[in-house]
Formats: structure tokens, C-alpha cells, sequence
């Protein structure tokens, strides 16, 4: 799939992507901030999904270790994080466009790995887009909702 008339993916900045991943993923969760301590950093980039000019999705990289030992990482990996596509548009494969995106750039930056931790409901998703589910289900403090890790392998 390639994006349809009328969407595109671009960098944005962490006030631009917050209302997104505020209605996506706090929505019923106890947290009130979507932010991250990482949004800022100079290692991050933050891309966006546009539908003409508004911001219907997000996600954001960033060079981070994946936590579990690996015989492929390279300890060079990227982590996604705060992946968020508006409600009205998911299951369309523009979530699937936003995390390859993601991975390419990843990849031409270096990393071995693109690791994420992910909410359970999520699970599927990433799975379909050739990521592994690794360890033990966990509890995200922010959301209350359980997490594992996820990663796929950059060639």
C-alpha cells in the first residue's frame, strides 16, 4: 500500500504530535500526559501522519538499547515509541505505512533493532508487521494497561 491522495508522512515537532497521542492513547486510561521523557531529546524524531494539514497519527524513534540480550542487536537500536493512529483510521493500513516509515529510516540511520513496547490490544499489529513478542506481560505504569516488548530485526 502507499499513502492515498491527501495523506503524507513528515518529521513534527512534540507540541505538534501531544493532542494525537492524547486522544489515541490516554483515552480511558488514568494518565493526563502524553508526553514522554525522551520527546525532546536531540535523538528523537517524531513523525507525523497527515491528512491534508492535521495530524491523524504519530510515532516517535529514538536511539535506545533494546533491553533484552540479542544476538543481532547491534547496540544500536531504535525504539518506537507513543505509535498512535486516530480511531476513525485505523485497521486502513495507514498505521502499517506510518511503522515502515519509521523502521526505513531506522534502518538507513544504522539500527540492528526496532523495539517497542506495546500495549497487549496492540499486539496483532505489530505482530502482522513482522515484529516478535518477547518476555513476560508487564504493567505500564502511565496507562495501567498490560505491555510486552515487541522488536523486529532491520536487515
Amino acid at each position: 500500500m502507499t499513502l492515498p491522495p491527501h495523506f503524507r508522512i513528515a518529521t513534527a515537532s512534540t507540541q505538534e504530535i501531544l493532542p494525537i497521542r492524547m486522544k489515541v492513547l490516554r483515552d480511558g486510561t488514568p494518565s493526563q500526559d502524553p508526553r514522554y521523557t525522551e520527546d525532546d531529546w536531540e535523538i528523537t524524531t517524531h513523525l507525523a501522519l497527515y491528512k491534508h494539514e492535521e495530524i491523524v497519527g504519530t510515532s516517535s524513534w529514538l536511539t535506545k538499547v533494546f533491553p533484552l540480550p540479542h544476538a543481532h542487536s547491534n547496540n544500536f537500536d531504535t525504539q518506537l515509541r507513543g505509535m498512535a493512529v486516530d480511531q476513525s483510521l485505523q485497521s486502513t493500513g495507514l498505521g502499517a505505512e506510518l511503522l515502515l516509515y519509521g523502521i526505513q529510516l531506522a534502518q538507513r540511520n544504522g539500527a540492528g533493532i526496532v523495539w517497542a513496547r506495546a500495549r497487549d490490544s496492540a499486539l496483532k499489529f505489530y505482530e502482522r508487521n513482522d515484529f516478535t513478542t518477547v518476555g513476560d506481560a508487564f504493567l505500564d505504569e502511565a496507562t495501567g494497561m498490560s505491555h510486552h516488548l515487541v522488536y523486529f530485526e532491520c536487515s
